[in-house]
């Protein structure tokens, strides 16, 4: 799901010292994401500084300022933060005395002001002081603690009216009756000599009966003596909230009229959800506040009454001349409005200036020469209609020609800005047909390239650590068929004709060059679209034909001579990208060439989430980080970056870190089925199970048909005690396939904690069918079929493990096959082998292998049974083997002593033994409970053959051979 291109320039704004309320007091809507991201990227900044010493500068900017300290202010108890600027904090706190909550707002930095930084906080609280009305937040007492400036103030309990209003538009009476209350505030203020110069919906509190309370006096501008807190020329407060004068720097024309301007934007927003005027970025939001004209709200909202209309776009009348005298006049206006009475102001446009000027006319002008201005002014008003109305045309189709570039630069905040821009010009007077054209031409083009974006964006996901390439394709054909581009199997040339009429051109041939990668199925449409890519070229080389040959993709000395050609710097990025892909499909390193793409293009997006991927998949946590950082300073608004360095941190350990970026990528794209079962993996790896199963419910529900999803979501079940349903999805994912020994492994391990070793016994063998090479997938199975009496399996599987790991040089390994085989060897050819195999552990390295030495004991030690060296097993079986694998050893010396004709020795053996051993079916878990049931039989059937009842008497005669 696409950003919001504006969070981009909110993040920069709170990069530049502002808090997250007021870079978002024009998009309200967005605190709570700019709040919920800055918090959650500060807490991971401190562990990403000391897992990867040198993290790129965009994160630790983005990181919060937190406060090293509670600051100790006498009389008064902090409680909590409130909010945070570039030098200063808010906090919450209790006045002792009088017992009443109170704001503090301190400047921490205060050793790094200058005198103009200080000397504004304190004026701040003179201007707080030097106003006392019941709707502005009264200031109670100024301080210095340890060289720290504070003063505190009134604690309003409530929210913002930027929060409050949240981009919705509210009734004209409540509007109006709120600016009423405003404005005589600003009076008061005015009054008292003080100009606030910031008024903005982030600066007016509300309380929780709703009334509002004007705070936050930081560029507050005496009018009566002319004392500011900025230098001449210099731009104070929010460019949105502005008067032009502001943003025109002209701070000798500063006055009561700038707050009044102010008020105009705060009830234009109250009016309309919008501000009077926001660009993509600060500069150009100052231009149209110097320049342009705001759009009537009643053209954004009919609902708006004229006459409140006009006292809006009184106050945001250009000239401060021609605004309300003064805040009081407005307030009056207000309460007109409000009773139904006749306003003051009166709304004018270019005829009315010049019937004004008529009007000053003498009264003795002749009707003719009246009627002869007035014909005039007719004419000459339509023809400076006309040419407004072709000068604004013109600026639209500038908007659009930079649209288009920014496209191709995929530089989405600035085409969806110049978009809206151009819409904003072309809907105030209604555009031509041409100009019509050209506004939804650059719509289209627009949503095409986003849309293609995406596409390439959920392509890079993977789904269970497999590549989700298939439904990549079928979107891209999707797109360009409903584009009318055209469709696989139509002519490459004709299709290529339209590519290059397209403005998006160079985006389209990117969206062709990846296409064709990810065509893996289908080659003749790869075919294809490398044909129109190809075609599609405004300027081919001969290196760049070459490139886009189908038959260079499969050849690996040809695409190895293409990129040793490359002519990097001056080639298509994402081209680049689709050999680099390629070279790596067919088995080789592209690191080389991955390494070169970087050195020419380090800010592209592309080229370092590519470089960060491949990092990732090696397991170089630190280096891939570092790329996913600065894919991140490029567009922060991706949520796949932040799901990667998630999964970085994880792989790195850090899981808990991790799990905060997990959240974040979702908080972006809530829908993501790999961001739910990435951050379920990680949430179960912190043995959180009940939160892992949620997010492993909804991968689930995404992505039905995809074998390690099913497998993780079988896996949470069961951690949270769902057996029977893990082991159901673990079916599930066994039938998809690929999950593999994965999902058998979990299953087989799921069927016997409930003891169901029929049933894990025909899931094992179905798994071993494909004759696994790894020991671990057979490791138990043969004991498994022993011990349900499936002697045929058994024989099989023994041979099968003589035959792939009888020359096996591990000693672990070595030891497991020979012991299973050892169980019940069944001729003396096995025997020899299986011998043969056991003497490579127990003849291994004891400081090697301290912890399984006793293990390879006991396999000596029956090994010596089998062969009929009893006294040299009894010795062995009452030494270190002794200790492991509880009866077994003790089973193994009272048959060898049974041989030797110890027959009372060898009953007493075998009676401690079992007395041992607790033999009841629930206790019965894996391969070594398996083996002793084995030999316990064994021992039975040769130490007492005439007692039918003693296996019944021993312990447990739940679990017996199957027939």
């Amino acid at each position: 799901m696409p950003i919001d291109p504006l969070v981009l320039e909110l993040l920069e704004e709170v990069e530049a010292g502002k808090t997250p309320e007021e870079a978002c007091a024009d998009h309200p809507g967005l605190l709570e994401e700019v709040r919920a991201r800055l918090e959650r990227v500060g807490r991971v900044c401190d562990e990403l500084d000391a897992l990867f010493p040198e993290p790129a500068e965009s994160l630790r900017r983005l990181s919060v300022s937190r406060p090293s300290f509670t600051p100790d202010i006498p009389g008064h108890a902090i409680e909590s933060v409130l909010g945070r600027g570039g030098m200063g904090v808010v906090y919450k706190a209790r006045n002792l005395r009088l017992n009443r909550p109170v704001a503090v707002k301190m400047m921490l930095n205060a050793g790094y002001a200058g005198p103009p930084e200080l000397a504004r906080f304190l004026r701040e609280a003179e201007a707080l002081a030097a106003v006392v009305h019941p709707n502005i937040v009264r200031i109670y007492e100024v301080g210095d603690v340890d060289g720290l400036p504070f003063f505190t103030m009134e604690y309003v309990e409530g929210e913002t009216l930027a929060e409050r209003l949240g981009g919705v538009p509210i009734t004209a009476e409540r509007a109006s009756a709120l600016l009423e209350i405003l404005a005589g505030a600003m009076q008061a203020a005015h009054a008292a000599g003080i100009v606030h110069r910031d008024l903005k919906p982030a600066n007016v509190l509300m309380t929780g009966d709703g009334v509002p309370r004007i705070t936050d006096f930081g560029l507050a501008w005496r009018h009566d003596t002319g004392v500011a807190l900025t230098r001449t020329g210099v731009r104070v407060g929010t460019p949105s909230y502005m008067a032009p004068e502001q943003a025109a720097g002209h701070s000798l024309a500063f006055g009561p009229a700038t707050d009044i301007y102010s008020l105009g934007a705060i009830l234009y927003e109250a009016l309309t959800g919008r501000p009077p005027f926001r660009a993509a970025t600060g500069a150009e939001t100052e231009r149209q506040v110097i320049h342009d004209d705001p759009v009537p709200p009643k053209r954004l909202n009919s609902r708006v009454p004229r006459d409140l209309e006009t006292i809006c776009l009184t106050c945001l009348n250009k000239d401060p001349r021609l605004r309300y005298a003064d805040a009081d006049a407005l307030a009056r206006d207000l309460s007109c409005f409000r009773r139904g009475e006749a306003i003051a102001a009166r709304p004018e446009g270019g005829l009315g200036r010049l019937a004004r000027r008529i009007r000053r006319r003498p009264a003795f002008s002749a009707a003719f020469v009246a009627v002869l201005i007035l014909v005039t002014t007719v004419i000459l008003g339509g023809l400076w209609f006309l040419s407004e109305r072709l000068a604004t045309e013109h600026a639209a189709e500038v908007d659009i020609r930079e649209m288009v570039r920014a496209l191709e630069r995929s530089a989405w905040p600035e085409a969806h800005t110049a978009l809206e821009r151009a819409r904003g010009r072309l809907g105030s007077l209604g555009a031509s047909g041409r100009s019509r054209a050209l506004l939804d031409r650059g719509d289209l083009e627009l949503k095409l390239v986003s849309r293609l974006d995406a596409i390439r964006l959920n392509r890079v996901h993977t789904v269970g650590g497999v590549f989700n390439t298939l439904p990549s394709v079928r979107e891209y054909r999707s797109a360009f068929e409903e584009a009318g581009l055209g469709s696989p199997g139509e002519r490459p040339e004709v299709v290529a004709g339209r590519v290059r009429a397209s403005s998006v051109r160079k985006a389209l041939v990117a969206m062709l060059d990846d296409w064709a990668l990810h065509a893996v199925d289908n080659e003749d449409e790869k075919d294809w679209a490398l044909a129109v890519a190809r075609q599609s070229d405004d300027h081919p080389t001969g290196w760049s034909q070459r490139a886009r040959d189908r038959a260079t993709w499969k050849d690996r000395a040809k695409l190895a001579s293409v990129l040793k050609d490359a002519p990097v710097a001056d080639a298509s990025i994402p081209l680049l990208l689709a050999l680099e892909e390629q070279w790596n499909v067919l088995g080789q390193d592209s690191s080389p060439f991955l390494r070169r793409i970087l050195r020419e293009h380090p800010e592209d997006f592309w080229v370092n989430l590519r470089a960060a991927d491949v990092l990732r998949e090696k397991n170089e946590f630190a280096e891939s980080a570092r790329y996913y950082q600065a894919a991140l300073a490029i567009r922060p608004g991706t949520a796949l970056v932040y799901n990667n360095l998630a999964m970085v941190l994880s792989g790195a350990g850090h899981r808990e870190e991790a799990v905060e970026l997990h959240h974040l990528a979702l908080r972006l794209d809530p829908d993501s089925a790999p961001y739910h079962h990435n951050l379920a993996n990680t949430l179960l790896a912190l043995e959180r199970p009940k939160e892992a199963l949620e997010h492993a419910r909804l991968a689930a529900r995404y992505f039905p048909a995809v074998a390690k999803v099913r497998w993780l979501f079988g896996r949470c079940l069961e951690a949270n005690g769902s057996r029977d349903e893990a082991i159901r999805e673990y079916r599930r994912a066994v039938e998809l396939g690929p999950a593999g020994t994965f999902a058998q492994a979990d299953l087989r391990t799921a069927l016997i904690r409930e003891r169901r070793f029929g049933e894990a016994h025909s899931a094992w063998k179905q798994s071993l069918a494909d004759s696994p090479s790894g020991h671990d997938e057979w490791y138990g199975y043969a004991e498994l079929c022993l011990f349900l009496g499936r002697h045929e399996d058994y024989r099989n599987t023994r041979r099968a493990l003589l035959a792939r790991f009888g020359t096996s040089d591990d000693p672990i390994v070595a030891e497991r096959a020979a012991r299973a085989c050892l169980i019940s060897p069944d001729s003396e050819a096995g025997l020899r082998t299986a011998v043969a195999l056991g003497k490579r552990a127990w003849e291994a390295d004891r400081a090697a292998y301290p912890g399984p030495f006793p293990f390879f004991q006991f396999l000596r030690g029956l090994a010596d049974y089998r062969e009929g060296r009893f006294d040299r097993s009894i010795a062995l079986m009452e030494g270190e083997a002794s200790g492991v694998l509880g009866p077994a050893p003790g089973l193994v010396r009272s048959m060898a002593l049974h041989r030797i004709g110890r027959e009372a020795d060898a009953r007493e053996a075998l009676a401690t033994a079992l007395k041992s051993h607790d033999w009841s079916e629930d206790r019965i878990r894996d391969q070594d409970d398996w083996i002793v049931h084995i030999l316990r039989r064994e021992a039975l059937g040769l130490i007492r053959p005439d007692d039918p009842g003693a296996l019944s008497r021993s312990g447990a005669d739940g679990i017996r051979p199957a027939p």
